[in-house]
């Protein structure tokens, strides 16, 4: 009787983290279900009502609630499509093996073991990563479930010794109290007194649990029975007879009338027993094969032997061996359904097993292949080192000649091109300038009263301030203009394709960026450098470095005696042109 009820009342709460009147009513019809079902169908009808409110996942939950409706009424035809829906489509985890779990039950109730004990296995294989506590209990049950049909009845314990009873959820606590007893009961023999199985009773009732509570005190009542109590047995069954009643679970009213049955036959008490007996037989479908409509038919044949009521008790024998039958050949249908999930697993199991030695001597030929390869690879390896060797002895010495080259071009203080190859460089681009009839401009600039630096803060911040000096005049030159330093604190400055007002803007901004920023040369010397600028163009001075240079020198030279922190332009006509000026000898450093 306690495997039936198992086979029945397997679920869990599901957690709602939603906020708002939908989930309220989720959360009110998960607790309900099995401590209040009359309000339970309240409330999904409600839900039903409410549906238009309710996001695709609620739907779902819904349509899984609807499914338990129907299992636990008995419309299990009703319940297989709902689930099936609930798997394929919902997507969340936690909901998906809750509603596994519900329709391994619903299948082993209707019969279908085999897709049962598949749906069990997979079950099984993907308990480790479920998350969700609940779905995760829920699972496990159907599992226990499964292994007790099975009559694997030490699987099933070790599965149910893995229910989380002192930390679980109300709700969980008890049905997990449940399936641990149910297990235990096939492995070892229990006493109506066992601890294990009062604490649970008394549990259940505390937790509100009202259907898993009557299934326990059902199997306690036909203990009393066994252990020769069937007056306390009786009394037992009638206390919870109206709780069974009034919850109206369907296996635990054909079970209760058998049990008092039973009992009744005990205590000798022939009318009473074949009273509740012929109520069993009324709570039952006959047309379906059940643990208590055969017990029934049983006690109905006996009574009604003894009593000589023969042409009765052979109905009801007839009855009886039809039952029996139908169970016998469920049981072997069973039996053989979990031996052919079973060699199926094996089979899969042998097949990849096969295909790893196959992948394993696949693996090894061609590790064979590779060390058939290994020597002339070294050879190739050892080459390959060689030019690697040659390539980078290679790239060092072009590393060292561009190094050298670098240093031979450019002035090591600054970074800009020494004097050297500033002419060099100038003179290349001004043959290329002069072929495509394209202007040019050169400016000499000087630093005004550079030595007072050198003299008072010495040739280190002198250094500094050459390099911060190179750094402000670059950001105002283009990508095309040639800088470098001719020698001391002079610069010299080409500008190709360039027009003489195009230079003077350009000097222009030299200077006065010179003139507005304020060197800091460390963190507690801060200088002011201006410079004076002479500008030579190709136009007035022809393309002559030569020639431009000494113009633009004069230019430099008539600008420091005019004052300083000016440009003066060389127009070729012997009168150089102040460009601009800030009143002479302001930015003195």
């Amino acid at each position: 009787m306690a495997g039936l009820v198992v086979f029945v009342v397997g679920n869990v709460l599901a957690k709602v983290t939603d906020t708002g009147t939908p989930a309220v009513w989720f959360t009110r019809a998960e607790k309900e279900k099995l401590t209040d079902y009359p309000r339970f169908l309240g409330t999904l009808k409600q839900l039903h009502e409410d549906e238009g409110l309710l996001s695709p996942m609620q739907r779902w939950h819904l349509r899984y609630l609807e499914a338990w409706q129907a299992a636990y009424s008995g419309n299990l035809a009703g319940a297989t499509p709902l689930l099936r829906g609930v798997i394929d489509h919902a997507g969340e985890s936690a909901l998906v093996t809750k509603a596994s779990a519900l329709l391994i039950n619903v299948l082993s109730r209707n019969h279908h073991y085999e897709e049962a004990f598949k749906l069990a296995n997979t079950l099984m294989v993907e308990l480790p990563q479920v998350a969700d506590s609940n779905a995760h209990e829920q699972a496990l049950r159907a599992i226990v479930q499964m292994l007790d049909l099975a009559g694997e009845f030490d699987q099933a314990l070790k599965y149910a010794q893995q229910l989380d009873t002192p930390k679980a959820s109300p709700e969980n606590r008890c049905a997990n109290y449940q399936y641990k007893i149910n297990a235990t009961s096939y492995v070892i023999t229990l006493s109506s007194e066992d601890p294990g199985l009062l604490r649970a009773i008394a549990m259940c009732l505390a937790d509100k649990q009202t259907v898993y509570a009557n299934t326990l005190r059902l199997s306690r009542a036909d203990l009393l029975d066994k252990e020769g109590h069937a007056d306390q047995a009786v009394a037992l069954l009638k206390r919870i007879e109206p709780s069974i009643l009034r919850v109206g679970f369907q296996p635990h009213i054909a079970s209760l009338h058998v049990s008092l049955a039973q009992a009744y036959v005990s205590l000798g008490d022939a009318a009473k027993a074949r009273q509740s007996a012929l109520a069993a037989v009324a709570a039952s479908d006959p047309k379906s094969f059940t643990w208590p409509l055969q017990a029934a038919y049983e006690l109905l044949y006996q009574i009604d032997k003894r009593a000589g009521h023969d042409r009765a008790a052979l109905a009801y024998y007839e009855k009886y061996v039809r039952q029996e039958k139908a169970a016998m050949d469920d049981t072997k249908t069973r039996a053989l359904a979990y031996q052919m999930v079973r060699q199926q697993v094996l089979d899969k199991k042998l097949k990849l097993e096969a295909l790893d030695k196959k992948n394993r001597i696949l693996e090894l030929r061609q590790e064979l292949a590779g060390k058939a390869q290994e020597t002339s690879r070294l050879h190739i390896l050892l080459l390959a080192l060689v030019i690697v060797v040659i390539g980078l002895w290679t790239f060092r010495l072009k590393h060292s000649q561009l190094r050298f080259r670098k240093l031979a071009r450019h002035d090591g203080l600054t970074g800009v091109f020494n004097r050297q190859h500033f002419l060099h460089e100038a003179g290349r681009v001004l043959q290329r300038l002069h072929q495509a009839d394209a202007g040019a401009c050169l400016v000499a600039l000087d630093l005004d009263h550079f030595k007072r630096i050198n003299d008072t803060y010495g040739h280190a911040a002198g250094d500094e301030a050459l390099r911060r000096v190179v750094e402000i005049c670059g950001r105002e030159l283009r990508a095309s203009d040639l800088f470098g330093r001719l020698g001391g604190e002079e610069f010299g400055i080409l500008m190709p394709a360039c027009t003489c007002e195009q230079g003077v803007e350009i000097a222009t901004r030299i200077r006065r960026s010179l003139a507005a920023a304020t060197l800091k040369l460390d963190p507690e010397t801060k200088v002011v450098v201006s410079a004076s600028l002479g500008l030579a163009h190709s136009t007035a001075s022809g393309y002559a470095f030569h020639q431009l240079f000494t113009d633009a020198d004069a230019a430099l030279y008539r600008a420091k005696n005019g004052g300083r922190n000016r440009l003066v332009v060389d127009d070729g006509g012997g009168e150089p042109i102040v460009a601009n000026a800030d009143t002479p000898d302001t930015a003195n450093a």
